[in-house]
């Protein structure tokens, strides 16, 4: 085999890695940050910016040697492994433990770890078609897009559909570097660099060892979870760790611990607050929560049935095995998640109890939401109750926690006719067309239910003053929580910044200035591609976004997604390639399809917004992406071979990318929501076709 065959299939074999990393770096930042999807935004930013700027160093990079090119492309592969570890391992010594860092720290974190790796992506591509050509090789920047292309839709289709069931993040890893590892060694034999090739066999083989051996990957949760690890297990949905200290065990998911033992306190208010106060009860639902003592108080009102809904089934193994969730007779378990199974089922229930983290990503804020209050009305009997909480002292309000109070609040009181605050342990949200009263241990004693926390220590909590004080609290001109204008998100955002005593203005008007510098030195083609860049992950993170709020299990999906919009590259990049000849007017045809997308998309989000299946929003995404696929072929026709267009074609795609990425998925959703984002990409291709027109 030849040396630019060699070549071509390395560029094959980095698309196969890089998407495999980037899916678990990606998996690997939601776990570290408590799965707040903003970092995923942030993750991608990163990543395709600094590709952008590596491509951009790579066409002004004077060497086209074979040597250093096979250098480059074993690094890009064992580097990974390292990335990964050092996002584990410096996690908590960077920040104090348990704390939840502000806006600007996670950047900087994702930045500076992911900076290496990405860079050297965005650099191997573009170099190694200028090796190609120094060596007098026929590959041209189209061709070179399409075989990097097959990659990533290799690696996507590779890590999303199968290593992601039965492989934890090393090995997935290890799996997807081994043909670009391979291929890099025998560049050394073939250029007849047989020391090189002896050196590195050093760091392969510890590659491989540390991959795959047994006890390295969990000991780098130490920092993280503590020494005390009893089981770590990588689900598609979502990291499940259970951890012991001094006898007590938790459970944690996805870098959020979600149950602890000994809280007798926990299972007795959530249970007993919404309970007491039906006359009959048949069937409970119980979303999330069923661990330790909770069946055990639930069936103290001799139920009909319980139904416990929990998305991750690893979760529940991992909570039987360890005896913290024990199977009862009168109680069903159901593996799926709990929106879908309360928008899908016909049942009715007596009570609805939602136990969960706080709305503080969007998987969980979908649980708050005026169509999620409305859906769980629809399952309840008449005077059914709505039970869930809120963390917030009964003393102190923040203006922050009261936003969010009030927002929820005045949410679940469009929907139900009485609408109670308990202030306990927790801020507890009694909602029903029923009567409701606070007094839980008067209720309790009507119906001879004994009780730790209750019974010794309630009056002494929940005082009349407490209740008060949150009643008055809560703003009724506060803005309602809705799916697609998620103000409880919105809120969030904005402590972040207040929290730390910044504002998102200075990043906003820094970036802003940079991209406005990058645009001034770019050609009329680069800054089309730069746009189309923009709106494909704009695109991207709209239905990354819209598929959590619908299905709500992102972790698990987010390579099918990226996945889709591989797949449409590929057939777009071939059928530019064939019709490169016909100049801007193809450019334009793609343009308008991009804005016809858009609008429907536009239409679904503002006046539909119902359950879409998972294949419709695939569809769309690899529809979009064949449209932006479509015009690398022309762009680069435009420009001319002779003027080596792929640097700065593959920049302006990333660098569009990556602030696409950051502007969609970081600013606008959060701050102005998901048609206001739609709009924003609307304008952009717009401005595009206007280039197009005039150029």
């Amino acid at each position: 085999m030849n040396l630019t065959s060699l070549i071509i299939i390395s560029i094959f074999a980095t698309g196969i890695s890089s998407i495999a990393v980037q899916i678990v770096t990606v998996r690997e930042y939601l776990s570290q940050f408590s799965g707040n999807e903003i970092t995923v935004s942030l993750v991608l930013f990163c990543w395709l910016i600094v590709s952008g700027l590596g491509s951009l160093v790579s066409r002004f990079f004077p060497k086209k040697s074979i040597n250093l090119y096979s250098i480059i492309a074993l690094v890009t592969a064992l580097l990974p492994l390292i990335q990964i570890t050092a996002i584990r391992l410096f996690r908590d010594s960077t920040f104090i433990h348990g704390e939840s860092p502000g806006f600007y720290p996670i950047f900087l974190y994702i930045l500076i770890l992911s900076a290496p790796y990405a860079f050297l992506i965005g650099f191997v591509l573009p170099y190694s078609l200028a090796v190609i050509k120094a060596r007098g090789g026929q590959f041209t920047a189209g061709q070179l897009y399409i075989t990097d292309n097959i990659g990533d839709i290799a690696g996507g289709v590779l890590c999303s559909f199968i290593l992601l069931y039965f492989l934890t993040p090393f090995k997935i890893i290890a799996v997807s570097s081994f043909l670009l590892i391979l291929i890099s060694l025998l560049l050394f034999i073939r250029i007849k660099r047989y020391l090189l090739f002896l050196i590195s066999l050093f760091p392969v083989i510890a590659f491989f060892v540390f991959s795959f051996g047994q006890g390295f990957e969990p000991s780098t949760l130490f920092n993280q979870y503590g020494s005390n690890i009893v089981s770590y297990q990588e689900s598609p949905y979502g990291r499940i760790v259970l951890t012991r200290e001094k006898g007590e065990y938790t459970l944690w998911e996805s870098g959020t611990p979600i149950f602890s033992t000994f809280n007798i306190t926990a299972a007795e208010e959530k249970i007993h607050y919404p309970l007491c106060q039906l006359d009959r009860i048949e069937d409970v639902l119980l979303v999330s929560g069923g661990m330790g003592e909770t069946f055990d108080e639930v069936l103290k009102y001799a139920p009909c049935h319980i139904d416990y809904v929990e998305l991750d089934p690893t979760l529940i193994r991992v909570a039987t095995q360890s005896g913290l969730l024990s199977p009862k007779a009168q109680v069903t378990i159901i593996p799926t998640d709990g929106r879908k199974y309360i928008t899908d089922t016909s049942k009715r229930y007596s009570a609805v109890i939602v136990d969960l983290p706080e709305p503080d990503t969007f998987q969980i804020n979908r649980f708050y939401t005026k169509e999620f209050f409305e859906k769980t009305k629809g399952i309840l009997e008449k005077d059914g109750i709505l039970s869930f909480s809120l963390i917030a002292n009964p003393n102190y309000l923040s203006e922050v926690r009261v936003k969010k109070l009030s927002s929820i609040f005045n949410t679940v009181k469009q929907c139900f006719r009485n609408v109670l605050l308990i202030p306990g342990r927790e801020i507890y949200f009694l909602a029903s067309d029923g009567q409701l009263t606070a007094d839980i241990p008067l209720e309790l004693k009507k119906r001879s239910i004994v009780t730790s926390y209750i019974h010794g220590f309630y009056y002494g909590d929940v005082t009349k003053e407490r209740i008060k004080f949150i009643n008055q609290s809560i703003d009724p001109a506060e803005s309602t929580n809705t799916d697609f204008q998620p103000r409880v998100i919105n809120i969030l955002f904005k402590e972040w910044f207040k929290k730390y005593g910044t504002s998102p203005n200075w990043f906003m008007a820094g970036l802003l200035g940079v991209l406005v510098l990058y645009l001034s030195l770019t050609r009329k083609e680069e800054y089309v591609l730069f746009s189309t860049g923009f709106a494909a992950m704009g695109v991207e993170m709209l239905i990354l976004f819209s598929f959590q709020v619908i299905y709500g299990y992102i972790y698990l999906k987010v390579g099918a997604i990226i996945t889709s919009f591989l797949l449409g590259l590929l057939p777009g990049a071939m059928l530019g390639n064939k019709w490169k000849k016909s100049g801007k007017g193809m450019l334009l045809r793609a343009e308008a399809g991009m804005i016809l997308l858009l609008i429907v998309f536009l239409i679904w989000a503002t006046f539909s917004q119902s359950s879409m299946a998972e294949s419709a929003f695939l569809l769309y995404g690899f529809t979009f992406s064949m449209l932006c696929g479509f015009q690398f072929p022309i762009a680069a026709e435009i420009i001319g071979e002779e003027r080596s267009p792929a640097a700065g074609l593959f920049a302006a795609d990333l660098v569009g990318a990556g602030a696409g990425t950051l502007a969609i998925g970081t600013l606008l959703i959060p701050l102005f929501g998901v048609q206001a984002a739609i709009i924003g990409l609307i304008l952009m291709k717009a401005a595009s076709a206007m280039v197009i027109i005039r150029g």
